[in-house]
């Protein structure tokens, strides 16, 4: 399976932010009530979006370029490994 970190990211990066508005919706439809995350797993969502985010802002800074330079490149390697 190939997994596209970066649409993953983006993807938990909207749960997390309509978090409260899925709650709501669950509240009023019954048969959703069963897709609800505890809290521990919106925790788990939180701790994969703060590791992706990482790689993400690294990819769009580098692909921003038509041709990324070392100069640009190694910058963003380096600050990637730390």
């Amino acid at each position: 399976v190939n997994v596209r970190w970066s649409s993953t990211d983006i993807m938990i990066e909207q749960a997390l932010l309509l978090h409260e508005v899925w709650y709501c919706i669950l509240l009023q439809q019954c048969e959703l009530q069963r897709h609800q995350l505890s809290n521990d797993k919106w925790t788990v969502l939180c701790l994969f979006h703060e590791t992706l985010c990482v790689p993400h802002v690294f990819q769009q800074k580098l692909s921003a370029e038509k041709t990324p330079t070392l100069c640009d490149a190694l910058p963003l390697f380096s600050t990637l490994i730390m």
